[in-house]
C-alpha cells in the first residue's frame, strides 16, 4: 500500500494546527510538532491513521503512511478535515 498524500492551503497554519492538536486529545489520538512539521496517530471510529506533514507558507501537506485498507482515501480526507477544523 502506498502512502496517501494530501495538501492544503490553510489561512491560519498556526491556529489550525492548535486546533487539530486539542481536537487529537479529546480522541485519544497524537499530534506532534509545529508550523514546519511533525506527525500524528488519529484514533477514529473508521481506525487508526498515522503519518507525518510538513509545512511550506501555508501549504500543508499530510502523509498517511497506515490507514485501515477497506477505508477509500476520500473518506480518509474527510476525516483528516474534521480534525483541521476542530
Amino acid at each position: 500500500m502506498s502512502a496517501l498524500r494530501i495538501q492544503r492551503r490553510l489561512s491560519d497554519v498556526s491556529r489550525t494546527l492548535t486546533r487539530a492538536k486539542a481536537e487529537a486529545v479529546k480522541f485519544r489520538s497524537t499530534w506532534n510538532g509545529d508550523e514546519t512539521g511533525g506527525s500524528y496517530v488519529l484514533r477514529t471510529p473508521l481506525g487508526t491513521l498515522e503519518g507525518s506533514y510538513s509545512v511550506t507558507g501555508s501549504d500543508v501537506v499530510f502523509v498517511v503512511e497506515k490507514k485501515p485498507r477497506i477505508v477509500p482515501d476520500m473518506l480518509i480526507e474527510r476525516v483528516l478535515d474534521e480534525f483541521l477544523r476542530g
